[in-house]
């Protein structure tokens, strides 16, 4: 897959005056208690770059807050009655903008593991974007900019590659990495990203998925998202490319493929379910760059 992303994302110059106007009144609106300050280390901005099957997948997550206006930037303007929420939702405000961004202005926060769904119609002949809005502790999102999946200029290698490792015994014949594992585990099954092989910039990992209970099978990988730092401090969250190995009584192969953004920092990967998206752990990276 290409990675879309620029040299910086759009700013909130580019919403009309008096919208923002709107957007002051819903925030002075908010309880006093609920405000933030905008320097603070958990305010995130993120790229997420949309899987090519929205409905196949969990929604995209959003973390909102109240007191704190989250602008979501669209590659195209959104028409009108584009953007849904529950019909008796009231604690969230969506202020669509001319230039296909929107912002959401949570009036209170949601309740812990609460999620609310939203719905985001992109054009004729797209799936519609279905996103989970959630409250945590922990980061909040001020600006996401929402693109689109570019193909790959050398998907039939990256295919061919893939499919050699899953021939390989355990797949780690041919690689020059030692095994790195990192637990990533449901209840029934247990996840290992064992190893990770680099050519230049592209890495293939190897991920074994094993039942824990006697006679089950191994729980179904249905997406692999990749997330990068990159030099500016955006988070970029990708799909990875998945290629999937016959699924034995309890483990099953895959192999995950993504390019590694100019000038990131970080690479962490997530394994998600059809109704549960995984939680991002670290992927080898300084430690492979060791290795020939």
């Amino acid at each position: 897959m290409g990675l879309p992303y620029p040299a910086r994302l759009p700013c909130e110059s580019h919403v009309r005056p008096g919208s923002w106007l709107l957007v002051l009144s819903l925030l002075l609106s908010a309880p006093a208690a609920a405000q933030v300050r905008l320097d603070s280390p958990w305010i995130r901005r993120r790229m997420l770059v949309v899987p090519i099957h929205p409905e196949q997948v969990p929604p995209l997550e959003l973390q909102v807050r109240a007191g704190v206006a989250s602008l979501l930037l669209f590659e195209a303007p959104l028409k009108r009655g584009a953007v849904t929420l529950p019909a008796d939702e009231k604690r969230l405000q969506l202020v669509p903008m001319d230039d296909g961004s929107l912002i959401i202005v949570p009036i209170t926060d949601l309740s812990e593991g609460e999620q609310v769904p939203l719905t985001v119609e992109t054009g004729p002949g797209a799936e519609p974007l279905r996103f989970a809005l959630f409250t945590r502790p922990d980061a909040v999102d001020l600006q996401v900019r929402v693109v689109k999946n570019q193909p790959s200029v050398d998907e039939s290698t990256v295919s061919a590659l893939a499919r050699s490792l899953l021939a390989t015994a355990d797949g780690r014949a041919t690689l020059a990495v030692p095994q790195q594992t990192v637990d990533l585990e449901t209840r029934a099954s247990r996840g290992e990203a064992e190893s990770v092989l680099w050519v230049e910039r592209r890495f293939f990992a190897t991920v074994a998925m094993r039942s824990r209970k006697k006679g089950s099978s191994p729980w179904r990988l249905v997406q692999a998202r990749l997330r990068a730092t990159l030099a500016d401090g955006v988070l970029l969250e990708w799909p990875a490319h998945l290629f999937s190995g016959e699924a034995g009584p309890v483990r099953q192969r895959h192999i995950l493929s993504g390019v590694l953004p100019e000038g990131a920092s970080l690479l962490d990967l997530a394994l998600d379910g059809e109704d549960s998206p995984g939680a991002f752990q670290p992927l080898p990276l300084e430690e492979v760059r060791t290795h020939p």
